[in-house]
């Protein structure tokens, strides 16, 4: 051991700029410490490093040249003076930035240290003990649990560089939950000075790497007093793949035990001449056998003559193939005769010369598992034969927007074979749909994660299509129907229906509808117009017809019975009577009742047709007026006018056409006279009846 300074000296004060590689200041107590004097080290920027044990330096250096701004840390080593005296020193360094300047200034407090048991001593190789040991080590403080040292392998290890050791305290390497259980062991061991050369185990625990990896470490340590500080010197010897072992040893236990013991899988032995020498409760269970009906006996009793060359073959390649997994699907009979489909895994056991002494097997009864996926393996057949029977346009898509799957339809409609779509992406195989309504929607209803429907028209195509868009975790279904026909006829409809109603509503014929309960279904405009003019209220679409305020009890009385008639299949027309609200004046209405009928003739309403029939009604009268006076005038012309033309054509016949002075003509004339004044009377009698109409 190297003689132990006792006197302590006051601390040397060192102020280097790091970037013009110069001293600021030096403390001329130097000397008292080192013994080389402040214009010496001024000289030689590395003179102080010369003066570190060799076996310290590399790693002193390295801590210095890590350092960052604002960072601070405690160094002790030995150096050795030109003297050839050796002394401890504890160096506190710290680094900062020049505010003026922007130098990196790193300032050194240096003193003797007086630590009566020194780490590093002439008898003592620190390297091979300590930095080179093969097994972690680290040293930390006690008290702060902060970490002094650690050797190169802790730095493998663990991950951590030096500077991210030296900044951490033992609890930064171990997992949350342990950091109670380290204070609890610490307080409970604290520092021993007696034991100090004592290694002490502490047991198995948990710490982790820079990445988060548990390392198991089982730990030993003593206690030493080092730059006055409490501290602990810990060897980590890395058990970690000793731990997995031991837990993977545990677990095979566990599965063998579960095995042996389970409801579901079969778990037998066969030694090297094939004969049972273990099968579980399952087994025997599921085939019906007792332990002794199967120990000792060869293996073919439990198979089928069809298939027992699987079971010879599958037992002579694990004989040939040590270590490899075998495996065997095959129908075993029951002890009633049932055959049971069963999935083994046979593998061979060995003893320590390499040898196989047996075979151990791992079964499952996969028969319900057969049946289900014969079922659902039927059910996709026929679900692929209705995919690709239907008309409307199928496919799915994953998550990536691939194609997974395409029926007929689509093919036909998109004009792309399944092979140029499927494992595509649809964007890439149909770029023209991406700025589309189709492309917005189809990217909304996945985002949403939504099922939608809607009805877009796609251009390129001059088609319609009806489109139904159904998400799910693992891709989304797509069922596209052309809908071009239906469009057309729907705007085919829709241009009639416009037709009609315009045509409907250009005549002053007034033309209106009821369902069975009597309520408007349609309305043209003179008919809406017509009811507010007579009534003072307009009718509307959905109202009740015999609740219409414009009308009495009787009146509604009266249509319903219309109404009622048309609804029981009559179709017929009458005469209505009102009168105009305004003028009081009568109003002659024609109105035909038409059923109306569905498909199957079903009577669902009456349609009605109206026209006003007053001046029509008028006219008539008039001629029937006039026909009248024409009959009179016939008759007046036959009874009234025919006596004087009488007597007229009788007086001439008798006139003297001769002797025109005869006296008879003169008389005759006279009754002439009386006869055209009696004419007269008549023509006047026809005129007046022909334009008064009386007699």
């Amino acid at each position: 051991m190297l003689a132990v300074h006792n006197a302590v000296t006051d601390s040397c004060v060192l102020i280097y700029d790091v970037d013009d590689q110069q001293y600021l200041f030096i403390s001329p107590c130097i000397y008292a410490i080192a013994g080389i004097h402040p214009h010496e080290l001024a000289a030689d920027n590395n003179f102080w490093y010369k003066l570190i044990n060799n076996k310290q330096a590399d790693s002193i250096y390295e801590r210095i040249n890590n350092m960052q701004p604002n960072g601070n840390i405690e160094l002790s080593y030995q150096i050795t003076t030109p003297q050839n005296t050796v002394k401890n020193i504890a160096d506190n360094r710290s680094l900062a930035v020049d505010a003026t300047s922007g130098h990196k200034i790193l300032q050194s407090i240096i003193r003797e240290s007086p630590d009566e048991n020194p780490v590093i001593a002439d008898d003592i190789d620190f390297s091979t003990l300590f930095y080179n040991n093969i097994s972690p080590m680290y040293l930390f403080d006690l008290d702060t649990l902060r970490i002094l040292k650690v050797n190169k392998a802790a730095i493998a290890t663990y991950g951590y560089s030096l500077q991210e050791f030296l900044s951490m305290t033992v609890l930064d390497m171990r997992p949350q939950g342990e950091h109670e259980k380290v204070n609890e062991y610490i307080q409970q061991n604290s520092f021993n000075k007696s034991n100090n050369k004592i290694f002490t185990s502490a047991g198995l625990w948990k710490h982790h790497n820079k990445n988060g990896d548990i390392i198991y470490a089982e730990i030993t340590g003593h206690d030493i007093h080092y730059n006055n500080l409490n501290c602990r010197m810990v060897t980590a010897t890395d058990v970690t793949e000793k731990v997995k072992f031991q837990e993977e040893a545990k677990v095979r236990e566990q599965l063998l035990n579960s095995l042996i013991d389970s409801q579901t899988n079969f778990l037998i032995r066969v030694n090297n001449t094939g004969h049972f020498s273990f099968v579980n409760r399952q087994f025997l269970k599921t085939l019906g056998y007792n332990i002794n009906e199967l120990l000792g006996q060869h293996f073919s009793i439990t198979s089928i003559p069809q298939e027992l060359h699987l079971c010879e073959a599958a037992f002579a390649s694990c004989m040939q193939n040590p270590g490899k997994v075998i495996t065997l699907q095959h129908k075993k009979p029951d002890v009633q005769g049932n055959l049971h489909d069963i999935d083994w895994e046979f593998i061979s056991v060995v003893d320590e010369q390499g040898q196989v002494v047996e075979i151990q097997g791992i079964g499952q009864d996969i028969t319900r598992k057969l049946i289900i996926e014969k079922e659902i393996k039927n059910t996709s057949q026929k679900l692929d034969a209705f995919i690709e029977s239907i008309t409307d346009s199928f496919f799915i898509i994953d998550n990536n927007w691939r194609f997974m799957r395409v029926n007929a339809a689509f093919e036909k409609v998109s004009n792309c074979s399944r092979d140029e779509m499927l494992g595509q992406v649809l964007w890439d195989v149909f770029p023209s749909i991406l700025n589309s309504g189709f492309g917005r929607a189809y990217y909304e209803a996945v985002e949403k994660h939504e099922s939608v429907k809607f009805t877009e028209y796609f251009e390129p195509l001059k088609m319609w299509f009806r489109t139904s868009v159904y998400p799910s975790a693992e891709g989304t279904t797509f069922f596209v129907k052309d809908i071009t026909h239906e469009k057309q006829a729907q705007e085919q409809a829709l241009w009639t229906k416009n037709s009609l109603e315009a045509l409907i509503n250009n005549t002053h014929d007034q033309i209106w509808s009821v369902d069975k309960e009597l309520r408007f279904v349609y309305l043209n405009d003179a008919y809406v117009k017509q009811i507010s003019h007579i009534t003072g209220t307009e009718p509307k679409a959905g109202d009740y017809s015999y609740k219409h305020p414009g009308y009495n009890q009787g009146i509604h009385d009266d249509w319903n019975g219309y109404y009622q008639r048309a609804l029981k299949g009559e179709q017929y027309t009458i005469t209505s009577e009102s009168r105009d609200l305004k003028t009081k004046a009568l109003l002659f209405f024609e109105v035909s009742f038409n059923p109306i009928y569905t498909l199957n003739g079903e009577i669902i309403g009456v349609g009605c047709f109206s026209r006003d029939v007053t001046r029509l009604l008028k006219t008539e009268q008039e001629l029937i007026d006039q026909n009248e006076r024409l009959r009179n005038i016939a008759t007046l012309s036959s009874h009234e006018i025919r006596r004087p033309v009488a007597s007229m054509m009788g007086l001439i016949s008798i006139m003297d056409r001769d002797n025109f002075f005869n006296p008879e003509n003169e008389e005759i004339i006279e009754h002439l006279l009386t006869v055209s004044t009696e004419i007269d009377d008549v023509i006047r009698l026809i005129v007046d009846n022909t334009f008064t109409g009386k007699n």
